[in-house]
């Protein structure tokens, strides 16, 4: 069986599977709620929950921008940007969760070369991210169960854990470099390498890391104002595990975009929460539009770019 109808393969089983996934959690919900939701929304307040997953759109390529300085140091964050968005535009029609990085990766590996380091780039930028997605969700959980000092000593770890990787990350990438680049063991430390030379960076890690918090900041915050826009009973706080919760799931290559999938949850978690299911559902579908129509800007970058490169081509 060839490559292609393989993945042609796991495309319509995704998709199946999103269908079914989808018809299931909206039978379970009241389309009467749902519709005067729509229908009372302040677009105000939707246009501000637009502007601030932008703002977390431009802090996520941020993040991988630092990613890429390790060994792309002629690399601007302009650049960097235009490849991200582009990117993002297309995560919202591929049948994949990681489309979207095929396209800015592969952006940035016809421009600058280097296609390992961009690959690993891609797959720790994505780890980094949703680490910070998770890190979010754990502590406010944590005071949600009204353990606070346990949301402290969980803030604490993860300072140690920090200065743990600052101090080993130089003795680690040193030992990477000295396994010899052939069989399994070169191919992971091929892998390894721009990682551990990232860590040993804290110019680079650190601002890398902040804008990671700051991208899933703002990508959790959106959802408040989505709440208010749409006059949902949904308590506000709980915002900030439940998304994260959200982002989790839908990392799963099991459906498209984590469609359906991140319906059911909502429909599992309406019952131990006391929320209507119709109010979390619509939470879900209304941040997930959101999501889509702010990665619509990545048109304009990704258009321009390809105008940009005909016309250097044709002045080659």
């Amino acid at each position: 069986m060839s490559p292609k109808i393989i993945s042609l393969l796991k495309g319509g089983c995704k998709l199946t599977v999103t269908l079914i996934l989808l018809c299931v959690s909206l039978r379970m919900i009241r389309f009467d709620t749902l519709m005067e939701s729509l229908r009372h929304a302040n677009f105000w307040l939707l246009s501000l929950a637009a502007l601030v997953l932008l703002c977390g759109g431009f802090a996520g390529a941020a993040s991988w921008y630092c990613i890429l300085r390790a060994r792309l140091p002629a690399l601007g964050y302009r650049a960097a940007a235009a490849c991200h968005w582009s990117g993002m535009f297309f995560n919202s029609f591929l049948p994949s969760n990681v489309g979207g990085d095929v396209v800015k990766g592969y952006i940035v590996v016809r421009e600058q070369g280097q296609t390992g380091f961009v690959v690993t780039s891609l797959l720790l930028d994505r780890v980094a991210n949703l680490g910070m997605l998770l890190c979010i969700g754990v502590f406010t959980f944590l005071l949600q169960l009204g353990y606070s000092l346990w949301a402290v000593g969980f803030l604490l770890l993860l300072a140690v854990s920090l200065v743990g990787v600052l101090a080993s990350a130089g003795r680690l990438r040193d030992k990477v470099r000295g396994v010899p680049r052939r069989g399994l063991a070169g191919k992971v430390a091929c892998l390894l390498e721009p990682v551990f030379e990232l860590a040993s960076t804290p110019r680079l890690l650190l601002p890398m890391l902040l804008a990671a918090f700051a991208s899933q900041f703002f990508k959790t915050l959106q959802n408040v104002f989505v709440i208010l826009a749409l006059g949902l009973k949904i308590p506000t706080f709980c915002v900030w595990y439940v998304i994260p919760l959200f982002g989790i799931v839908s990392a799963l290559p099991v459906s498209i975009g984590g469609l359906g999938l991140r319906e059911m949850v909502a429909q599992s978690l309406s019952v131990p929460m006391q929320i209507d299911n119709t109010h979390l559902v619509t939470l879900s579908l209304a941040g997930h539009l959101m999501v889509v129509l702010v990665n619509m800007f990545g048109v304009f970058p990704f258009l321009f770019g390809k105008r940009t490169r005909a016309r250097k081509g044709a002045g080659d």
